[in-house]
């Protein structure tokens, strides 16, 4: 099945502003329909409750409630690809085994950040 971008709602979630806004404007860049921000996993969860979205970035270092804890309260409602500084570390292996679509090592480049959205979306089908 062949996904299309432009009709895509995705979250991105991640502290660091700088971070934030280099996803947020890939993401435009690749396409994507609606992207929409929060600075943590808490502001995040009420975006959720509000929100149905196609697809979820996510920092794993944030506070106050950071990335795994945010996996696991969101419950499968979405597909979440991980970003990490920390490649093949033991959190993002949890990730992996919480129910993480995917994973990124920051800094993110456009054909990553592609590739890992369209499997994410493909696998929610």
């Amino acid at each position: 099945m062949s996904v299309s971008l432009d009709s895509c709602t995705v979250l991105v979630v991640e502290d660091e502003v700088v971070t934030r806004s280099v996803s947020v404007r890939l993401l435009r860049q690749l396409g994507v329909g609606t992207v929409i921000e929060a600075a943590d996993g808490a502001e995040a969860l009420a975006r959720c409750d509000r929100v149905d979205f196609d697809a979820i970035l996510c920092d794993v270092d944030m506070t106050p409630m950071g990335g795994l804890a945010f996996l696991e309260a969101l419950d499968g409602r979405a597909p979440v690809i991980m970003l990490t500084r920390h490649d093949g570390s033991d959190v993002v292996l949890s990730a992996l085994r919480s129910g993480a679509a995917g994973y990124l090592v920051k800094p993110l480049t456009p054909l990553g950040l592609r590739e890992k959205l369209k499997k994410a979306l493909a696998a929610k089908g």
